[in-house]
């Protein structure tokens, strides 16, 4: 296996628990169906690079891509991307991450392992910035009595993505900490 420094973009469809609950099955069916569309058009028409490894989660869609291998900017991609979702009226949780990734000396990053009852995916052998995507998506949730101090909807980009791309910050942002990971919101 090589090791290699990867971007991982995730999205999540914030408002998911609420409009579960809120909707009538079928309305909540073809919101979810809209909203996991939305996102795979945009990763299809839209590329962000060569070699995607695209993970749909259900409530997210997660891209991942090694550093070099990009052809739009992830933070421009990003932004796009919720834009065209927000104006459908979904609030999401976008974030930038950035570390390294395991690969198959080939560059695979994703094997289907079948067992006598269904099979095993693999997301990734190990990957940091997916790691950081799920930390920065939970630190985003916000619940009145469990957790009011959570992030909300917006934009994150990791501190490691931001150095990795070249850019410079135009102000000093606050630092948002999720399990040793910093990052900075870059929009609502």
């Amino acid at each position: 296996m090589l090791d290699q420094n990867a971007f991982g973009l995730f999205v999540s469809y914030y408002d998911l628990e609420n409009d579960e609950y809120a909707l009538e099955p079928s309305e909540f069916a073809g919101r979810l169906g809209e909203f996991r569309r939305l996102l795979e058009e945009c990763v299809k028409s839209f590329p962000l690079g060569a070699d995607l490894h695209v993970v749909d989660l259900g409530h997210a869609m997660y891209v991942e891509l090694a550093d070099g291998d990009q052809d739009e900017d992830p933070v421009v991609w990003l932004k796009m991307v919720r834009a065209r979702l927000t104006g459908r009226e979904f609030r999401t949780v976008g974030v930038l991450s950035y570390g390294s990734r395991w690969v198959d000396d080939d560059g695979g990053t994703v094997g289907l392992e079948s067992f006598e009852r269904g099979g095993i995916v693999r997301v990734a052998h190990s990957s940091e910035p997916l790691r950081q995507a799920l930390w920065a998506e939970a630190a985003s949730r916000q619940d009145d009595d469990d957790c009011p101090e959570g992030w909300g909807p917006g934009l994150y980009l990791a501190t490691d993505a931001v150095e990795a791309l070249g850019r410079a910050l135009k102000n000093a942002p606050t630092p948002l900490i999720a399990s040793g990971a910093t990052f900075y919101r870059a929009g609502r």
